[in-house]
């Protein structure tokens, strides 16, 4: 049977006509096989031969594998040698970059050092000359204090006197006052006189008690004065020990 393909052409697209022919009875006869024939005999030189050959063979396999493991053996040790050697430069190269960072790394710490002392120094000059700053300013501080302990002390002393003289003055005015009433009541009668001096003597006796309140007073103020004196005299002495 044979087919013949024709192409039918459609839109878009290719296709095939099939024609089936029919069977054909001439068909070519196989080619028969020559008959096996029969087991060949081999002598003992043959199978020595034989033998002998693939004793050749199986030497030269050996050998060509001996020479290919002695090449990859030597190409092997070759590139052992040359890891070695990169190995050896590499450490080589490792230890004068450790070295060189080291050196670096010394001269960075010693500069580092250098720079830290003088920071040090600059720190203690600052603070030595902020003591000496602290102690003047302390010593002007107090030299202000005193100043206006004195000028204070100064009038308080004036104003004391001045009233001292005012309640004298005014304790005469009265002694007078009541001199010239004791005068001018000796005309009056005897009752108006008593009720005159027993109102005269409970003012006198009012005067008198607020002196000696105002006298004590004063003396307690004074008293006060004297021990702030006394207490600015000992700081005084502790700041000359403690400067000495």
């Amino acid at each position: 049977m044979s087919t013949a393909d024709k192409p039918i052409k459609k839109s878009g697209s290719l296709a095939f006509e099939v024609i089936l022919k029919p069977a054909s009875n001439n068909s070519p006869l196989r080619p028969v096989s020559p008959p096996k024939s029969s087991r060949i005999s081999l002598s003992e030189e043959d199978i020595k031969l034989k033998l002998q050959k693939a004793e050749e063979r199986r030497q030269s396999l050996e050998a060509q594998r001996l020479e290919q493991l002695a090449k990859e053996r030597e190409k092997a040790q070759e590139v052992l040698a040359k890891a070695a050697q990169e190995s050896l430069q590499f450490s080589k190269a490792t230890q004068e970059k450790l070295r060189r960072s080291m050196e670096a790394n010394k001269e960075n710490r010693e500069a580092q050092i250098k720079a830290l002392q003088e920071r040090l120094r600059e720190h203690s000059l600052k603070v030595q000359e902020t003591c000496k700053q602290s102690d003047k300013m302390e010593a002007e501080y107090q030299e202000k204090i005193n100043s206006k302990i004195s000028q204070k002390f100064e009038v308080y002393e004036e104003n004391r006197q001045t009233k001292l003289q005012s309640m004298r003055k005014r304790l005469r005015d009265h002694a007078n006052h009541i001199q010239e009433v004791c005068q001018a009541s000796e005309n009056m009668g005897k009752v108006c006189e008593e009720k005159l001096v027993s109102k005269m003597e409970n003012a006198l006796r009012n005067r008198e008690e607020q002196l000696k309140a105002l006298q004590e007073r004063l003396l307690e103020h004074e008293r006060r004065i004297e021990e702030v004196q006394k207490k600015k005299g000992m700081k005084q002495e502790e700041n000359e020990m403690g400067d000495a």
